[in-house]
């Protein structure tokens, strides 16, 4: 009987060992996932670009998002991701596209580029990145660096996308804006938001007719007491440029202030509101836009 259970117990390993050495090998699907947020370096000719890059998985594909300050926003396209390789097209509205490639190394995401007729390298760390301790004066603003999906409160489809991204080193903001139109986003604003070390705010300035430069804002971002940042804007229109609910500007042109809110309510939630100042007192800037709610865009 002893030597029966040995028997077995050989004949046992030998099965197990048979069947480990005929397990398939790990292919792409296997990889370690790079599903999530990324901070992201691009560098050429001595200049550098940050932004943030994002994967998420979509009907069982992996897809991906990016947005820099010198590009703007863009999406990754004809996007593979196998055995710690990464290659991807960066396709963006305003700039020309970037084909890179690139290893998973330690955490951490790097390779190389070509746009514009010239090579470069990339490198990528996970977050979405909060302000470092030597660029404090950002921190009660960091919440906002990401990519928001802006609703009614009650719920529905998206009415705006507004992204928050960090310039080279933190040193400032890129702040871009879209509406979405039957489904489609319009890109509406973009610029850049500075610490002004004199008032203790970030000082706005934004192209806002992004066709042909003919409107801006001008601005600040500022803390109100209870943590809300308001947002304070001077719409500045050219002759002939219709502000929103406004009407077109006379020859001498237009300037209209408006206000915007955010209020943090969770991780990826905030309150928001964007109201428009008449004659009539603040009103909202279009239906619904009194009170809206950011939803941050986040790995599936």
């Amino acid at each position: 009987m002893c030597r029966n259970k040995f028997v077995w117990l050989v004949v046992s390993i030998a099965i197990l060992a048979a069947s480990a050495i005929a397990l398939p090998q790990h292919d792409g699907a296997a990889s370690p996932s790079i599903v999530g947020d990324w901070k992201i370096t691009f560098a050429v000719s001595g200049q550098t670009a940050s932004g943030t890059m994002s994967f998420r998985m979509e009907s069982g594909s992996l897809v991906g998002a990016i947005v820099t300050a010198h590009t703007g926003p863009g999406t990754l396209r004809d996007l593979k991701w196998s055995d710690g390789k990464l290659t991807a097209t960066c396709v963006f509205d305003y700039h020309d596209s970037i084909v890179l490639a690139g290893d998973l190394k330690h955490g951490e995401l790097a390779g190389t580029f070509q746009t514009e007729g010239r090579d470069g390298t990339w490198e990528a760390t996970r977050g979405t990145a909060s302000a470092s301790s030597s660029n404090h004066q950002y921190a009660p603003y960091a919440f906002l660096i990401g990519t928001w999906d802006v609703m009614p409160q009650g719920g529905g489809t998206p009415v705006a996308v507004q992204r928050f991204t960090w310039g080279p080193n933190e040193s400032y903001m890129w702040y871009a804006g879209g509406m979405v139109v039957n489904g489609k986003e319009q890109p509406h604003f973009e610029g850049m938001l500075v610490w002004n070390g004199v008032h203790k705010n970030l000082d706005m300035l934004l192209a806002m007719d992004l066709h042909s430069g003919r409107a801006a804002e001008e601005g600040t971002f500022s803390l109100a007491d209870d943590g809300t940042v308001v947002r304070e804007i001077n719409g500045i229109f050219s002759e002939g440029v219709q502000p929103i609910g406004g009407s077109p500007a006379g020859p001498a042109g237009t300037i209209e202030h408006f206000r915007q809110t955010y209020q943090k309510q969770g991780p990826d939630t905030v309150l928001t509101s964007v109201m428009h100042q008449t004659d009539k007192g603040w009103v909202a800037t279009f239906p619904g836009s009194d009170r809206l709610i950011m939803k941050r865009r986040s790995a599936q």
